[in-house]
């Protein structure tokens, strides 16, 4: 393993953890796309720590949808020189996490 570093991958009970809530809970706000969806490796499901924590950190300093999707059209003009499959990842992302900016903020009301 020279030169690569290990991650864990964060299961439903470690985001259920880190959100503070029930492992329901994450299962409906993955199915109401609250949160990035996992992916599902046998039977079970994992998140990426870069996936889940920049999704995370997203949510908690994003000042509000509206801000978050004007930037939407200046960010897919800096994807564009990128393949279309990572854009095409990196907007649905985004697509999600301004959906989800409103739901966020009630759930910390």
């Amino acid at each position: 393993m020279t030169g690569s570093i290990a991650f864990k991958p964060l299961t439903k009970s470690d985001v259920a953890e880190v959100l503070g809530v029930s492992v329901r809970s994450v299962e409906i706000w993955v199915n109401e796309k609250t949160l990035p969806a996992p992916k599902r490796i046998g039977s079970r499901v994992y998140w990426h720590p870069t996936v889940f924590y920049t999704w995370l950190e997203h949510q908690l300093t994003a000042e509000d949808a509206p801000a978050i999707t004007a930037r939407l059209p200046a960010e897919k003009n800096l994807m564009d020189g990128r393949k279309s499959r990572t854009s095409s990842a990196l907007s649905e992302i985004d697509i999600l996490r301004s959906r989800t900016q409103s739901k966020i903020d009630e759930l910390l009301v």
